[in-house]
């Protein structure tokens, strides 16, 4: 059998189906988008064409910016039904204005999410929904590439991928605060530290009973983080939308002793604003340098034939650079909407005093940058989607680095780039323990 009637055998049995089902679910989006801005789009029009971007790509670029005013809205809303109604209200918004009859996909895969964490008994429910998130997305990187293969056009699967982290770690976290209690709520406490921290963590995000439609969406479509992240935790969400993880104990009880009412929470708007001025700084930087030194340029002939080795090294290192403040920018401007709302609040240290937001930092660009060694350097990028992976790949799976990446590496996308790099990682990784193990004693003192 050829290459080319195996491909063609392929396509009956799968692609083309699966082109079908993305097709009716189309179809069901157009009738269900209702968020129609003609006349706004028509005034975004010019803009990007003027920058060479597709409509939804700079409607995603102004919607990161957009999300601010109503962030400091959520933060002083009341009522915590109101405030789950508002953040459904204003990611339902965004998906729609954004990516049109695409929202679908976003609402498809988290309701039929939360029936199977409704309907399934047992630890089942996590295989179950992993294999239908995770499904769905691989199923929607096919499509993306079956329909515009290596175009590089914008589309819903960068918000499916924040989407698949917060379905498959609620599922998760749900069978471990109701199937796993024993497990993971001991009588007695664990006696091996890794074993001991492991379960504190899932104790720390353990769901104890299944939320209702309203605090599910609710979270599902948070907007300040739904676009481009951080993908935090479902017990994070609710306790900062109904205060709790403002509570410092010791403070609340002197406070009500003292004055009969509750402290008020701490401030975000100064650590919001800053986390935004570095976003604006890494995206002026993005189109400096990229304008400069554009990444496109590498395999120009001029450049290739007329430069040295050292010289081309270098214009590719800056180019990257460039092309990583883009990443810089989207992930702490989206980062500081998230805080300005009240999200990412790390508790109080011995002193009682806040210790900062950094709970829904999604990159150390500084860490990433400095990094020694392949461990730091993957933890400091993205580090939302590195915990994902650490808690529910990682250490569900025997600490298995090669699982743990191949999971990343379907998550990403399916073009083989992507397999050839997270898959060198566990190879590089093993290296450096070696490294450490064999070598560092006769570096280091």
């Amino acid at each position: 059998m050829s290459l080319a009637s195996a491909y063609s055998g392929l396509q009956v049995l799968l692609l083309d189906p699966l082109v079908q089902v993305f097709s009716q679910l189309e179809l069901l989006g157009q009738s269900t988008y209702f968020i129609h801005l003609p006349y706004l789009d028509a005034q975004i029009q010019p803009l990007a064409d003027s920058l060479g971007m597709g409509l939804p790509l700079i409607k995603y670029t102004l919607s990161l910016f957009l999300v601010y005013p109503f962030a400091a809205v959520l933060r002083t809303i009341p009522n915590p039904s109101l405030k789950h109604l508002f953040s459904l209200a204003g990611g339902l918004f965004l998906v729609q204005w954004v990516f049109g009859a695409d929202w679908i996909h976003s609402f498809v895969s988290s309701f039929v999410t939360y029936l199977l964490c409704l309907i399934v008994p047992g630890k089942t429910v996590t295989r179950l929904v992993f294999i239908w998130v995770m499904g769905y997305m691989t199923c929607s990187h096919i499509y993306r590439m079956y329909v515009s293969y290596l175009s590089g056009v914008f589309d819903f699967t960068g918000t499916q991928m924040v989407l698949t982290m917060k379905l498959t770690s609620f599922a998760y976290n749900l069978s471990d605060g109701i199937y796993d209690r024993k497990a993971v709520f001991p009588e007695t406490p664990y006696t091996d530290r890794s074993k001991a921290a492991t379960y504190q963590t899932r104790a720390k995000f353990a769901i104890k009973k299944i939320p209702n439609l309203l605090q599910f969406f609710g979270y599902i479509y948070c907007f300040t983080c739904l676009l481009a992240g951080p993908a935090f935790e479902y017990n994070d969400y609710i306790e900062s939308i109904d205060g709790t993880a403002f509570i410092n104990p010791k403070i609340e009880d002197d406070k009500i002793k003292k004055n009969g009412s509750s402290p008020k929470p701490p401030s975000s708007v100064l650590p919001a604003l800053y986390t935004l001025f570095i976003g604006v700084l890494c995206l002026v930087g993005h189109l400096t340098v990229s304008g400069k030194y554009p990444l496109s340029k590498i395999y120009d002939p001029e450049l290739v034939d007329g430069t040295g080795h050292v010289a081309r090294y270098i214009y590719t290192w800056i180019a990257l650079f460039g092309e990583r403040l883009k990443y810089y920018f989207a992930w702490k401007v989206a980062e500081g909407a998230s805080i300005l709302a009240g999200f990412g609040f790390e508790g109080y240290d011995s002193s009682n005093r806040p210790k900062g937001w950094s709970a829904v930092e999604n990159i150390s660009i500084l860490g990433f940058e400095t990094a020694p060694n392949t461990q730091i350097l993957s933890r400091s990028w993205n580090k939302r989607t590195q915990g994902w992976l650490e808690r529910y790949t990682y250490l569900r799976t025997n600490k298995s680095l090669v699982a743990t990446y191949f999971i990343s590496a379907i998550w990403h996308g399916l073009y083989p780039g992507f397999f050839l790099f997270f898959m060198s990682i566990p190879v590089l990784t093993e290296i450096e323990r070696l490294m450490k193990e064999k070598v560092n004693h006769f570096l280091v003192p």
